[in-house]
Order: C-alpha cells, then structure tokens, then sequence
C-alpha cells in the first residue's frame, strides 16, 4: 500500500483535501525509508494524517478543532481556593514525542517507531560511529 490509499480509509477527510500532497511532503522529508523499511508509507500516512488533524487546511477541515484531536495531559487544576497538581510523566527522550502523542495518528506514528530496530546499532559491534 501508498500513503495515499492508507489515509484514504484512516483520515477521509485528509485524502479529500488540496493539503494532502503538502502534508505527504513534510511527512516525506521528516521520516527516513532506511528507518521504517517496509512500514515507511504506514509511517507516512499517520504523521501527515497528524499534521492535518493539528494545522488542518485552507478550508477549515482538519486543525484544532476538530474532534479527532486528543489534548494534552492535565497538570493541574483549580477550583475556588483549592489546586491539584498531577505528577507528569518524564519524557521517552524521542524527538517529538510529547507533540506526537496529542493525536490518534500521531500516537500510532510513534507505536511505529518504537517498534522498528535502533539505527547505527548491530550484532556485531558499532556501525557508523553509533555505540
């Protein structure tokens, strides 16, 4: 399968849009084939199927408002004279993650990298400088 027949059935209203070939580029260009090998168009259609659920397009689909959108996590709130603050999860470290992590897409984008091997490391000692 092609990124494009991926959001055809998991973001409708993304392969519909005059916005799809720019959010497949911005996709194209922040995601390595070498990396995600055979999974690399499912990596693509789930981080520009992101991309349109937060920014959406000239036409108003998609963004923010959209109810596909997840919203961060609560740290705190408040009510009359009292507040709670709820301890936060540490960052994984990946680049990226926390953004990704407030959409659906952006959450099975970062399910895909985490699945996929470290890069530079092999069986048998460094690779290209990586330890």
């Amino acid at each position: 399968m092609i990124a494009d027949q991926i959001i055809q059935t998991i973001c409708p209203p993304l392969a519909t849009s005059e916005s799809l070939p720019m959010y497949l580029q911005m996709a194209r260009e922040m995601s390595s084939k070498r990396f995600f090998g055979s999974m690399y168009e499912y990596a693509i259609a789930y981080l520009a199927c992101h991309f349109f659920t937060v920014f959406g397009d000239s036409t108003g689909a998609g963004g923010a408002l959209d109810p596909a959108v997840g919203t961060g996590k609560i740290a705190s709130k408040s009510e009359g004279g009292m507040s709670i603050s709820y301890a936060q999860e540490s960052s994984t470290g990946a680049a990226g993650s926390e953004e990704l992590s407030t959409t659906k897409f952006g959450k099975l984008y970062l399910a895909l990298r985490i699945r996929r091997p470290a890069m530079g490391v092999n069986t048998s000692g460094c690779e290209r400088g990586f330890l």
